[in-house]
């Protein structure tokens, strides 16, 4: 793992660093080195692949299928016969029932997932059904859609609040407008993903369009509707130089534009 974060800072991100920060929030309701977790949102799964070093076992969920070059990932970085253990990896409709019994799992986790889900109330009931009773779950937003930079466009338009000050028309103009002066060497993921520069663009317009607008006080009453109880909270505000638009500011609330991240504990 020696130098890993210089040569590639997205895997070792979403392999090192955000799998030890889940477990420690999940640790604070009860141990999981011995747990079988759920990674709701689990995207490319390189997160899945280093939280199950720290537990019994891992199955992640995606409406997209982004996983199905982990196994290359996972060679690539570390090469062929490496001892990552396995993950589940599974795609699964939107609208259907997770494909899980009644409390299969001991704890679960979203990061950054919940802003995309497009049935939020749904979503956690059913996250809340696979979870054994006293079973843990971890949830971080971030960013929070009203934030500055809520429109995940922080790599392609940098403007403050800039999604809340265009129509959708002009602010897909502005994506397109933009110039991508990075391009990715070859083996690194963490500049645009994986992608080239463009492609990394194309994949922002759908991104756009699934951003749901939860706020961290609507996200806590759905919680809160669906069962969960909420053990610990912390949220962070944009940076102290970010001072929303007289304009924004009499249409939001002042609380929605500067709440950045929120990360919830919360048991069943």
């Amino acid at each position: 793992m020696q130098g890993l974060e210089a040569r590639d800072r997205w895997f070792y991100t979403h392999y090192m660093w955000a799998p030890r920060v889940a477990a420690a929030y999940l640790e604070r309701v009860a141990p999981i080195d011995m747990a079988s977790i759920l990674d709701f949102g689990c995207g490319e799964g390189v997160m899945a692949s280093g939280l199950a070093t720290l537990c019994r076992e891992v199955t992640g969920i995606d409406i997209v299928p982004t996983f199905w070059r982990l196994n290359e990932q996972l060679d690539s970085v570390f090469g062929p016969g490496h001892s990552v253990p396995r993950v589940d990896l599974r795609l699964v409709e939107p609208d259907e029932p997770l494909p899980f019994p009644d409390g299969r799992f001991d704890a679960a986790y979203a990061w950054s997932a919940f802003e995309h889900v497009a049935d939020t109330p749904r979503a956690l009931r059913e996250i809340r059904r696979v979870l054994r009773p006293g079973g843990a779950f971890f949830l971080i937003i971030t960013p929070l859609y009203y934030s500055a930079h809520g429109n995940h466009l922080w790599n392609v338009v940098d403007e403050p609040w800039v999604h809340l000050k265009l129509n959708r028309e002009q602010l897909f103009r502005r994506v397109q407008d933009a110039v991508l002066k990075a391009e990715v060497d070859e083996g690194r993921t963490d500049v645009f993903q994986g992608n080239s520069a463009e492609a990394y663009r194309d994949s922002l317009y759908g991104c756009l369009d699934s951003l749901n607008g939860l706020t961290a006080n609507q996200l806590k009453e759905h919680l809160r509707v669906a069962g969960f109880v909420i053990d610990h909270e912390e949220t962070r505000c944009n940076h102290p130089s970010y001072e929303p638009p007289a304009e924004l500011l009499a249409r939001y609330p002042r609380e929605d534009l500067m709440i950045d991240e929120i990360r919830l504990v919360m048991h069943v």
